[in-house]
């Protein structure tokens, strides 16, 4: 028999017991090994008060700290990109993302874009409002809705769109943060999957209940 592996195993869980205030714990080993073998920081949240803990209700459980990070991360982000498209034509990361959406595609209707971009039909339209605006995309008919409208990003919004994707490029390393390589192709194996549970229920139980969606 190959004792290869299993030798392998037991020099990651001895490097593992080494690293300082370690514990032997599979959980965290798992997550240990996950990261790239680099250690987990775990440092207190100044956010976080502890008056809460006396109310059973305020309990945090995890799912409540993933989505509190989640939120954070999108705020960080949106902070990030506000600097990276000052003095664009660009105001906001939602009008980059429809316009980097419609460099995708040769063109869609109003809906459709807006349910790329994950929005209520009201906000969206909105946005591709302040985009016709700008004039950098153009809006034509629909041959196969006589009611509808399709949009389609133009050579100014071209123009637009490159001008800043230098900026957003860095955006995007940013957001990356000090994560290793082998810890960012398992968030975004993480996050897809939840994309792929949340995205079915926006395009199919938008309209559901919170109570019937969370059965």
């Amino acid at each position: 028999m190959d004792y290869t592996f299993l030798k392998q195993l037991i020099a990651l869980a001895e490097q593992y017991e080494q690293i300082p205030g370690k514990q032997p714990d599979v959980h965290n080993f798992a997550c240990w090994l996950l990261s790239g073998n680099t250690p987990t920081p775990h440092q207190p949240d100044d956010r976080i008060g502890s008056q809460h803990l006396q109310y059973d209700q305020a309990d945090e459980k995890i799912e409540t700290t993933i989505a509190r990070m989640v939120i954070y991360m999108y705020r960080y982000a949106r902070m990030y990109t506000r600097q990276a498209l000052e003095g664009s034509l660009l105001q906001t990361a939602d009008e980059f993302g429809y316009l980097a959406t419609l460099l995708s595609f040769e063109h869609l209707s109003k809906t459709d874009l807006i349910t790329k971009n994950i929005h209520e039909k009201p906000t969206g339209m909105e946005i591709i409002k302040r985009l016709l605006r700008y004039e950098v995309i153009d809006q034509l008919d629909d041959p196969n809705d006589k009611r509808g409208k399709l949009v389609r990003i133009n050579d100014k919004g071209r123009a637009v769109l490159f001008s800043v994707f230098g900026k957003m490029g860095k955006v995007s390393d940013l957001i990356g943060g000090e994560l290793t390589l082998p810890e960012k192709e398992h968030l975004v194996y993480l996050l897809r999957k939840l994309d792929s549970f949340h995205y079915h229920i926006f395009t199919n139980d938008k309209e559901a209940t919170l109570q019937s969606i969370a059965q």
